[in-house]
């Protein structure tokens, strides 16, 4: 799809005492990259506005837990339907095994009822996949029927809607504390690289703010 200007120039003979009207003329100028471009730049100028509204209200929690969900809330705006913020319990085994510690779901900021209970992933799940790997995995659903679409969400432990995923792992002092995860809907765009930008530098953020709750965790302990 293209993006077009056009203009009218009406025509006129310069032979003629008084101008006598030819005709109309109609022209377009492509100005796709330059709409491209204004997009691209207010989209980055967004976020940029949220990572910093977000890092000003998660200073303000007493709790660092409480301030890795303040960066998800505050992400999820413009960017996804979903967000899912699932902890590493264990990374001794084989087995990788995760378990729910916040869900942000359109429209309504906060927990929801699963959190702290263990996420039963498949093995070939994009979310431990991408603890295994250490990178952003994608994962799209297109081109199929709207019942086979429901289907590999639902497989996925997704809402019935989802259509794209970004898995992307949550990394601080060389260890995988767990995986961060955005949604959206059949009715948007997949994800691209400079989604996966974003998304990585909120899971660094949310990384950061896990790690010492579990320096702060450890601190009281002793």
């Amino acid at each position: 799809r293209r993006c077009w200007r056009s203009g009218f120039v009406r025509l006129a003979s310069p032979l003629g005492q008084e101008p006598v009207p030819l005709g109309v003329g109609w022209l377009f100028l492509d100005v796709t990259e330059a709409r491209l471009g204004e997009r691209e730049a207010s989209v980055l100028r967004f976020r940029v506005n949220q990572l910093h509204r977000a890092a000003r209200a998660a200073a303000e929690c007493e709790d660092p837990a409480e301030a890795a969900v303040v960066h998800l809330e505050f992400a999820l705006a413009g960017f996804a339907d979903h967000a899912l913020l699932d902890r590493l319990t264990d990374s001794r085994g084989e087995t990788v095994r995760l378990e729910r510690l916040a869900a942000t779901p359109a429209g309504t900021p906060g927990a929801d009822a699963h959190t702290g209970l263990p996420v039963r992933y498949a093995p070939d799940h994009p979310a431990p996949r991408c603890t295994e790997r250490g990178g952003t995995v994608r994962a799209d659903v297109n081109g199929v029927p709207a019942e086979r679409a429901r289907e590999w969400a639902r497989t996925r432990h997704w809402p019935a809607d989802t259509a794209h995923a970004l898995c992307t792992p949550l990394r601080s002092r060389g260890r995988t504390l767990g995986v961060l995860t955005f949604l959206r809907g059949t009715s948007r765009d997949g994800f691209d690289r400079t989604d996966t930008t974003y998304a990585e530098e909120v899971a660094a953020r949310i990384a950061a703010a896990l790690d010492l709750a579990d320096t702060v965790r450890g601190a009281e302990q002793v």
